[in-house]
């Protein structure tokens, strides 16, 4: 079954990104189209609910119809700092693929990574940004069929974490990276669940059985520090309301976002793991 995905402007980009989904697709697979993503799920999977129930989760799904804001505010505001090793290893690795390179932004949101919209964007719900709408654990896809796997703060929101390393590992060629970014000292944070954490040594023993593990910090103490701390005074300022519970929540980020500022320098201290909010992981099969 031939695939149109987004060619309504006949641009020789989104032709070529139509033809490279087709050719990583299983055949016979049946699939509907929503929002012009080819979706593998059952009902609806426009992004209601995205990021929980509650007044908070309600302002980040109206934001997140609007992605680039969005990616901006949480940029700016949110308590997550990414390192600057974060930031230059993934902007690496993807300079190293060109736009006939087979790059797959799982878990990807309402956004297009480093402006690269050439990759093909995967996640459960059919935002704007994405391509392929399907559950991580059973990708629709070809075996050995992808150059390079980008996911980023998605597999603590699935409940078999295992089963999408799986998946990762039996797309990829041969010779193909994964950069994944993995939490450690991070609040409870809906999207549309949360479900799992991993320590420096653990996000390692993820990916042991890959080659040229590599794990550093993706984000320092500083940023879990700063996230726990919000949500310890939403908590305790609340008195048991979850709706003033995610008003002060959006307060404080407002008003003590610099302190993850610290991490510009915290990062570079040799205990700063033990805290750290979250460690990226890069290897190649």
């Amino acid at each position: 079954m031939a695939v149109s995905c987004r060619t309504d402007h006949k641009s020789d980009w989104l032709r070529m990104k139509a033809d490279k989904i087709e050719s990583i697709l299983k055949p016979d697979e049946k699939y509907t189209v929503q929002n012009r993503a080819l979706c593998f799920l059952p009902g609806d999977r426009l992004p209601r609910l995205s990021a929980g129930q509650g007044f908070l989760g309600k302002i980040q799904d109206v934001m997140k119809r609007h992605g680039r804001i969005y990616y901006t505010l949480v940029y700016l505001f949110g308590p997550v700092l990414s390192s600057r090793r974060h930031r230059k290893r993934l902007k690496k690795l993807l300079a190293g693929y060109d736009v006939k390179d087979i790059i797959l932004n799982l878990g990807s949101g309402p956004t297009y990574l480093l402006n690269r919209k050439d990759v093909i964007n995967v996640d459960i719900f059919a935002f704007d940004e994405v391509d392929i709408v399907v559950d991580a654990t059973n990708l629709q896809i070809k075996d050995e069929s992808v150059d390079c796997i980008i996911n980023i703060a998605m597999m603590e929101h699935v409940p078999y974490p295992e089963k999408v390393f799986s998946e990762m590992r039996r797309i990829l060629r041969e010779g193909g990276q994964i950069f994944c970014y993995l939490p450690f000292m991070a609040p409870f944070h809906a999207a549309p669940d949360d479900f799992y954490r991993w320590s420096h040594s653990g996000a390692r023993a993820v990916f042991s059985d890959f080659k040229e593990v590599d794990v550093f910090m993706g984000s320092g103490p500083a940023s879990g520090f700063l996230w726990v701390f919000q949500e310890w005074l939403s908590v305790l300022l609340s008195f048991g309301s979850k709706t003033l519970h995610d008003i002060l929540f959006l307060t404080l980020m407002l008003l003590t976002w610099p302190i993850k500022l610290l991490d510009f320098f915290m990062v570079k201290l040799p205990c700063a793991v033990n805290i750290a909010s979250g460690f990226c992981v890069v290897v190649r099969k």
